[in-house]
């Protein structure tokens, strides 16, 4: 930051980092995400996520659906996905050139 940081924003700032420090950690192995944080960490589109990595049949299986809203969720063991993506990674798709992953 620099010297000409208004006050109110470096006291939100504070807020904020010391809310993310207050937050219990769960231990990686036990995280659960969501297609769109698959996406994330694949960087790949959301849409592509759903179509064409999570319904694949050495895809690891999902728990049971959580529902949110009006609509069921699904969640995997990030230790899964990520140990999934590390041996297929030759497999994956690939990101459209000029397009943002999710």
């Amino acid at each position: 930051m620099t010297t000409d940081t208004n006050p109110a924003e470096l006291l939100a700032a504070i807020k904020d980092l010391v809310v993310q420090l207050s937050t219990p950690r769960v231990a990686p192995e036990d995280q659960l995400w969501t297609a769109e944080d698959i996406a994330t960490y694949l960087k790949l589109a959301v849409d592509t996520t759903e179509r064409r990595v999570v319904t694949r049949s050495d895809f690891p299986g999902p728990l049971q659906p959580c529902l949110t809203g009006t609509r069921a969720a699904k969640r995997w063991f990030a230790a899964e996905v990520i140990t999934w993506a590390r041996q297929n990674r030759s497999k994956l798709p690939a990101p459209r050139p000029g397009r943002k992953a999710a």
